[in-house]
């Protein structure tokens, strides 16, 4: 259709040729071809002078209509591409939606005010392709190797209870006392490796109590609930209170890796493409990697 409309213009085939970068036998059999698609003849041709028929003239309308219509698509990609638009879809686990994702959201939308964020705050695990997310921040490195996984950081993690909770107790001095304990575990644990230098201690938690929620699991164990565990950033400010104190100071349990994850490298669309540049590089990170004060 763009074919037949240069050639309308340009008033024969040699011309439209030169004009598209094309060998005139190849714009004459594309012309022809077209006509028999259509079933109808668009150019009267002879070896001097090349005339539209009528149907051709009708025809001409919507070809034009039609490379209008794609001038203005190519004009309004542009200027997303000059200034990111549209909405974002953004997936978080529970906890980093109620502590750093709001200050990274924050400078985001300062930056680019024409996106529009839409935040999905849950622990549970989603399929963003599926369910249409556009990124996610995700703890633990993705098993989808599909998906596109950026490291952010890594947080370490500690064994917490309120000190009312452990009053009622003998002191804990070794993992093996776990087992005698009530604990608030998450739904994606069923043990944990604890370490002392070289000492290593598997603790099968018990199924008693769990969440899929950490920010449930803090509360619960700030209301006496029994032990839980707990990334730093989300109890940094509770242990400095004392609502919550360290279980076992001397063994360490592993930490989490967090990743930014979305679907491709390639082509993403202006918004997505400054999101991540701007998550990439926040100074919000650095405070998800800090130890608990000793």
């Amino acid at each position: 259709m763009a074919l037949f409309a240069l050639v309308a213009e340009c008033g024969s085939l040699t011309a439209a040729a030169k004009r598209a970068g094309l060998p005139k036998s190849s714009v004459s059999q594309r012309i022809s071809q077209l006509e028999s698609t259509l079933g109808l003849r668009l150019l009267n041709r002879t070896t001097r002078q090349l005339n539209l028929t009528f149907a051709g003239e009708r025809y001409l309308v919507h070809c034009q209509e039609m490379l209008s219509a794609a001038e203005r698509a190519d004009l309004a990609l542009q200027r997303l591409r000059d200034n990111p638009s549209g909405r974002l879809r953004v997936s978080t686990p529970a906890g980093l939606g109620a502590t750093l994702l709001p200050w990274l959201a924050t400078d985001f939308q300062r930056q680019y005010p024409d996106v529009s964020l839409e935040v999905s705050v849950s622990d549970a695990m989603v399929d963003l392709v599926q369910e249409g997310f556009d990124v996610a921040l995700r703890t633990g490195k993705p098993q989808d190797s599909s998906l596109i996984g950026r490291r952010l950081g890594h947080a370490p993690r500690y064994l917490l209870a309120s000190p009312a909770y452990l009053a009622q107790f003998p002191p804990i001095v070794h993992p093996q006392q776990l087992s005698l304990h009530r604990c608030i575990a998450h739904r994606a644990w069923t043990a944990l490796i604890l370490r002392r230098e070289d000492e290593y201690f598997r603790w099968q938690l018990p199924s008693a109590h769990t969440t899929d929620n950490l920010l449930y699991a803090r509360e619960c164990a700030l209301a006496g609930a029994g032990i839980t565990l707990l990334p730093a950033f989300l109890s940094r400010e509770v242990v400095a209170s004392r609502g919550l104190v360290e279980v076992l100071p001397q063994w360490r349990a592993e930490g989490n890796e967090l990743y930014l994850v979305y679907p491709s490298r390639k082509l993403n669309s202006p918004a997505l493409a400054c999101f991540i540049d701007v998550v990439m590089q926040h100074p919000a990170f650095a405070d998800y990697g800090q130890a608990l004060s000793p």
